[in-house]
């Protein structure tokens, strides 16, 4: 796991300069070594920049950028190619030599034979920049599914590309300016939406798809989606639990390759307890477990993690965090935001507890609710398909002029939801998820901030567009993966663990597993007597029923007592303390009247986490 940088223009003076400054802010990425090189790109000059994170080959044959001397093609990487021995012995069977026992240098090769088709035959987590040589032109790829981020720029005289948003920041070649579409996206979700950022120009390269620039003018082509509705197999195999456990063993046994110390995540869910067990029959090796625990009893789940972690094996380590802690550690955690999120804090403090331990990589259970059915969210998605098909049926017969009247209506959250339906055409998931209203985001915003209408990304109607085939089951399968995971969970993974210099990967999401899945009828994730019934009974007696059959609720933190307890002061300073300029693009009238809903009950804590976020990354990156 490694940051990557890269900016092509006409002066190598400024490009160098520029990846120099991408790469010093990119050292917690990768603090193990650095690298850059300058290439004539015919009009001028590409310069790669690299931080590494030694984890396969720890010799310096890994250093970063690395050549092909057969091609002379040039790579910057950053990820795990889990497949890359069996890819290695067939290319090396189709005659290409090599010279490191690296993953990089097979996605490197891997290009030399398959060119634009090479992202098609890896199975891993990766971005990564390859300049052609032959054809002078740069090559850069996403994985499958967005696990790791690439970030572009194109200018009227360059092009930047890097691992962080902060980066491109640091070239001092982007005015740092607003983007409108990501602060609208960011109210209504709790953070920026795929491709936009917060900063105009600069853009998220969406997952499972590569760009291609040439003669200063760059193409972006998609090379995976998930499986068509078609794709169903309506005659369900006899053996489909064992195929399931079949493919889960194999995603979580290709998810061990690594020359240093690897643990788990462990908080006592199924997921993580299924990661858990399976790493365990896995490998010889002791396997370690991390866990964050409460004072707070309503969201502290240590009996489960303790349970999980005696029945499987495991040699345990739990982080006691309290309030106290947080304040003390809120500096560096906000620093840790490449871009801002409700979510994220959770990560980072596991995160820490398991780099000090000395490990360097972590494997995480992300992934099972959105693929396997869990949490109420998920559940919520489906009753608000079906509740949204009765309001939407009676749209046409509400004036606009009344919806728009209705829409400032402060009432319940159903009702606002409800509202909300009636003023879009957008399939009821997406309201379901909304932190904000389209009403309330009006009111939040300062008064010379543009009012736009046309905010969401073109790639919601594609979603959509390509899910309506499925049953509601899959279908939200569908929507959680390419939105929520995609943009909250799998972006805050990468940037609070990699502030540690941890690697986080995620089998449950392998893309081989993912596809499985979606051949599989909808109805095998639902039973109302066993909590994700795909996935539990395809484990058997792996995880203990304690770790089952429990109350459900997500990896939570104490946020409602500690915003009103040990970080008030924090908060105060943040709403009612800010000048009008410190406020900006937020009113302080709103902000007011946020902390004051707060207060009085009306509020959850996430709408007040998420604007102090917003309001801190806006001031520290000094957006205008």
């Amino acid at each position: 796991m490694c940051g990557i940088a890269g900016v092509i223009c006409p002066d190598y003076v400024i490009a160098e300069t520029a990846v120099q400054a991408m790469n010093k802010v990119q050292t917690h990425r990768g603090p193990d070594d650095e690298g850059l090189r300058i290439i004539h790109s015919g009009r001028g000059y590409l310069v790669l920049g690299h931080r590494r994170l030694a984890i396969i080959d720890l010799s310096p044959a890994g250093h970063q950028p690395m050549q092909d001397p057969d091609t002379g093609n040039w790579i910057t990487y950053n990820g795990e190619i889990y497949n890359f021995h069996n890819l290695r012995k067939q290319l090396e069977g189709m005659g290409q030599f090599f010279r490191t026992k690296t993953d990089t240098e097979v996605a490197l090769k891997a290009y030399a034979i398959w060119g634009k088709d090479c992202p098609k035959h890896l199975r891993g987590i990766f971005a990564f920049g390859i300049w052609d040589e032959e054809r002078r032109a740069l090559f850069l790829a996403r994985d499958q599914l967005g696990v790791k981020p690439l970030y572009y720029y194109q200018g009227q005289d360059c092009f930047i590309f890097a691992s962080e948003v902060r980066a491109i920041l640091a070239t001092g070649l982007v005015t740092q300016k607003l983007d409108l579409n990501g602060l609208y996206s960011y109210l209504a979700y709790g953070s920026v939406q795929d491709p936009y950022t917060l900063i105009e120009g600069i853009n998220s390269l969406l997952p499972g798809h590569f760009i291609e620039w040439k003669e200063s003018a760059i193409h972006i082509h998609r090379y995976w989606r998930l499986p068509p509705p078609e794709a169903v197999n309506p005659q369900l195999p006899k053996d489909v639990y064992y195929q399931v456990a079949e493919v889960l063993s194999d995603a979580v046994r290709n998810q061990l390759i690594s020359d240093v110390p690897l643990g788990a995540f462990l908080s006592g869910g199924i997921d993580s307890t299924a990661i858990a067990a399976l790493m365990r029959k896995t490998s010889a090796a002791p396997i370690k477990t991390f866990s964050i625990v409460f004072d707070e009893a309503k969201y502290d789940e240590r009996k489960y993690s303790r349970r999980a972690a005696e029945y499987i094996g495991t040699d345990h380590t739990e982080l006691d965090l309290r309030g106290e802690m947080v304040r003390e550690n809120l500096p560096q955690a906000l620093s840790a935001y490449d871009q801002p999120s409700i979510d994220g804090l959770n990560t980072y403090f596991v995160s820490k507890v398991t780099k000090e331990a000395g490990l360097t990589v972590a494997l995480s259970g992300i992934g099972g609710d959105e693929l396997f059915g869990g949490y109420d969210g998920y559940r919520k998605s489906l009753f608000a398909e079906r509740w949204g098909r009765s309001i939407q049926a009676i749209r046409p017969f509400v004036p606009a002029p009344l919806r728009r009247m209705l829409n400032r209506l402060n009432g319940s959250e159903s009702l606002r939801k409800g509202v909300a339906l009636l003023n879009t055409g957008r399939h009821p998931y997406f309201v379901s998820r909304r932190l904000f209203s389209d009403w309330q985001i009006d009111q939040l915003l300062h008064r010379d901030i543009p009012r736009i209408s046309s905010w969401e990304p073109d790639t919601f109607e594609r979603i959509e567009s390509e899910a309506q085939g499925y049953n509601p089951i899959n279908r939200a399968s569908a929507f959680e993966i390419q939105t929520y995971m995609l943009s909250t969970l799998l972006r805050d993974t990468d940037q609070m663990s990699m502030a540690h210099a941890l690697e986080v990967r995620v089998p449950l999401i392998d893309h081989k597993l993912v596809e499985f899945l979606f051949t599989l009828p909808g109805y095998l994730k639902v039973d109302k007597n066993v909590p994700k019934p795909l996935l539990t009974k395809s484990l058997g007696n792996a995880i203990p029923r304690e770790c089952i059959y429990r109350p459900k609720r997500g990896f939570e933190l104490p946020f409602e007592v500690w915003l009103r307890e040990k970080l008030q002061e924090e908060m105060k300073e943040s709403f009612l303390n800010s000048s009008e300029d410190e406020a900006w693009p937020l009113g302080k009238n709103g902000l007011s009247q946020i902390w004051q809903e707060f207060q009085q009950g009306k509020l959850n804590w996430s709408r007040v986490w998420g604007i102090f976020i917003l309001n801190h990354w806006l001031n520290w990156y000094r957006i205008s």
